[in-house]
């Protein structure tokens, strides 16, 4: 493994399952299943039973050859992240906390659950990529992060609500920024 940086980054279901996984080092087929072993280690049993025991948002650590593990778990789902050098205990619980704050906001769901991750898999992906860039810690707050979220994702045309999330608003101030930008070049030409 190099030094200073997140190698890894999981997300699975209480029951073992994996909803999402990126490693940014070149580990062999092996070395990751160790990695998850190491994982499922530092989330304990997968039972029921104990699943009920642990607490919401509390931080699990662990440790992997001469890496770090952290577990955070939230809703139906644990994160892990796993890191070296420079990225202690510490740092990789900022990491996976902005990522949970992110998907709370983004989603509105009153709990994170692997369908809901699932059915929005672009935006999952999307969130990681601005948290944690090729092992590297990029955007942590959760404004910058929606921001570049916006600003990444495809114009869809608002819709009507009542109660609109900031998410929803940058949204909507996005696409009508992009339908202005649009009329100008058609209102010179006319």
């Amino acid at each position: 493994m190099s030094s200073g940086r997140v190698n890894a980054l999981a997300i699975t279901t209480r029951q073992g399952h994996v909803v999402y996984e990126r490693f940014y080092d070149h580990f062999s087929e092996g070395e990751k299943a160790e990695i998850r072993v190491a994982f499922d280690q530092v989330a304990g049993p997968s039972s029921a039973a104990a699943a009920a025991v642990v607490v919401e948002d509390a931080e699990i650590v662990g440790r992997y050859r001469n890496g770090r593990i952290v577990c955070i778990p939230s809703g139906d789902l644990l994160f892990f992240a796993l890191g070296t050098g420079e990225y202690t205990e510490l740092a990789l619980s900022a990491v996976l906390a902005a990522i949970i704050a992110a998907y709370k906001e983004v989603f509105r769901g009153a709990s994170l659950t692997d369908a809901l991750l699932f059915s929005n898999y672009a935006v999952v992906v999307l969130v990681v990529d601005e948290v944690c860039r090729e092992g590297l810690v990029g955007l942590t707050d959760r404004l910058s992060i929606q921001k570049a979220i916006a600003m990444r994702l495809p114009y869809e045309p608002p819709a009507p609500e009542k109660s609109k999330s900031s998410f929803s608003r940058m949204l909507s101030s996005k696409s009508q920024s992009v339908q202005q930008q649009a009329q100008q070049p058609q209102q010179a030409s006319g």
